[in-house]
């Protein structure tokens, strides 16, 4: 019989770099009139989108019900545009971010470097460069770029990104009340900045191990507004109160017709199943998930395979391979704490 291995609260999606929990905050310089565009079952033809719909594209990509597998033509596009030095200075930041959801983030700084470079007035490129430097373990470095935003953006925005620099650097059960107080002094000025924070906020309270109150401060927005990193914190709350059951109820119609669901969303739904003991629709979904991503040697989603193999396949030496490389990838506290966990579980598995 297979070992269930517990799901440890501190593993949230505040800091994983597959999650691409800021991008929501790139919506600052975008037009609004661009908003909610996404239909999947229409083609996309980079070459007649303007810059802002492809921002726009790519924001709505960290949303359950998009496909993938409509960003391949737009970096297509954006990497012919950046070799032949025709790239504009959106572009350019779409670009970083696809570069970033590719773990590619010594390519995503570079961009962000030339970007800023060139125009150091853009909160996005900013926000974009700390929460990079944030997956490649450099929270020093992410709080002073943090410190670049004053007078650029909100208080809340400043104080949202220093906090979590700051989480980085020494996690702290003390930067939940920090950061609710300041939400409370100075309200979000936009949808798109409430859910980042609210989201932040659901992590913090994770850590500090209060799933109800992390469930509260999620469903502060419509789950239509919800990005992966969203629904993951909130899952990973219903799970410690054992409320798998509305994880199936309302994830999986979210991902229902799309061909191609984000792996995050995969991995939830196979330990809402795990936990409830109802059926194994999902968890054979997420199994053949991993098995593509093995055979082709995609490590993408190192992240979710590891905590595939630990959680649902109970094999903690794959677990521990795909931890290690995780880490060879992504550097944050998040994966620190990965890694960690599962070289005990498989050194306690002999």
């Amino acid at each position: 019989m297979k070992r269930i291995f517990p799901i440890s609260l501190t593993l949230t999606g505040l800091l994983t770099a597959s999650l691409v929990t800021f991008i929501a905050l790139a919506l600052i310089c975008v037009k609004q009139a661009v908003a909610h565009t996404y239909h999947s079952h229409k083609p996309v033809k980079p070459v007649t989108m303007t810059a802002e719909q492809m921002s726009e594209l790519v924001n709505q990509s960290t949303h359950p019900d998009f496909n993938e597998q409509d960003l391949a033509p737009i970096m297509a596009t954006l990497v012919k545009l950046a070799k032949e030095d025709r790239i504009t200075h959106q572009e350019r930041l779409v670009y970083a971010r696809l570069l970033q959801h590719q773990h590619q983030f010594a390519d995503a700084l570079a961009e962000l470097d030339t970007l800023l470079a060139e125009r150091p007035d853009q909160p996005s490129a900013l926000l974009l460069q700390a929460n990079v430097q944030l997956n490649q373990g450099q929270p020093a470095l992410a709080r002073q770029t943090c410190l670049q935003l004053m007078g650029q953006t909100s208080e809340l925005v400043m104080a949202t990104c220093l906090l979590e620099a700051n989480m980085q650097l020494s996690p702290s059960t003390q930067y939940y009340s920090q950061l609710h107080n300041i939400s409370e002094k100075f309200p979000a000025t936009s949808t798109e900045i409430a859910v980042w924070v609210n989201e932040v906020l659901a992590d913090l309270a994770l850590f500090a191990n209060q799933p109800a109150t992390a469930i509260k401060h999620i469903e502060q927005q419509p789950d239509s507004n919800w990005p992966i990193s969203s629904w993951v914190a909130w899952s990973k709350a219903k799970l410690a109160l054992q409320q798998g059951n509305d994880i199936l109820a309302r994830l999986a119609p979210e991902i229902a017709n799309n061909p191609a669901p984000n792996d995050s969303a995969l991995l939830y739904l196979a330990l809402a199943e795990q936990q409830t003991g109802e059926g194994k629709k999902w968890t054979t979904a997420m199994a053949q998930r991993v098995f593509i991503r093995e055979q082709r040697g995609d490590t993408t989603h190192a992240a979710e395979v590891a905590l595939y193999y630990m959680h649902l396949a109970a094999e903690p030496r794959q677990a521990l391979h795909w931890a290690n490389i995780n880490w060879q990838q992504a550097k944050s506290f998040n994966d620190e704490q990965l890694l960690s966990k599962i070289r005990q579980l498989a050194a306690a598995e002999g």
